[in-house]
């Protein structure tokens, strides 16, 4: 019966502890928000690429759409990240600014 309770405690305990340090503030939701958008827009991205590769389809608009949206999301990363107070959110920001920026360069989409 001991083990039981202590497992259940232990068990308490770790999921407090989990809750504690993993929970996000408003500003850190806020980017990571952004983040998931830009992955969605990268992702619709390389399947609208792989499609014109593959099937030699006309994806051109798909491709422009996804482009529109990693476009979006770094206008408004750009607006967020001088809103933001809070250093850990503002560092998460600067990893996505990177990120995208990296995703652009790689993928060779200019600016417009």
């Amino acid at each position: 019966m001991r083990a039981v309770i202590v497992i259940v405690l232990i068990g308490v305990i770790g999921f407090f502890a989990y809750s504690y340090f993993t929970s996000l503030s408003e500003e850190e939701k806020s980017v990571k928000a952004l983040d998931k958008e830009f992955d969605q827009a990268a992702g619709d991205f390389l399947r609208a690429l792989r499609t014109l590769a593959g099937t030699g389809l006309d994806t051109t608009s798909d491709v422009d759409d996804a482009i529109r949206k990693i476009k979006k999301v770094k206008k408004e990363l750009r607006t967020l990240m001088g809103t933001l107070k809070e250093d850990s959110a503002r560092e998460m920001g600067q990893k996505l600014k990177e990120k995208i920026e990296e995703f652009e360069r790689k993928n060779d989409i200019e600016e417009y």
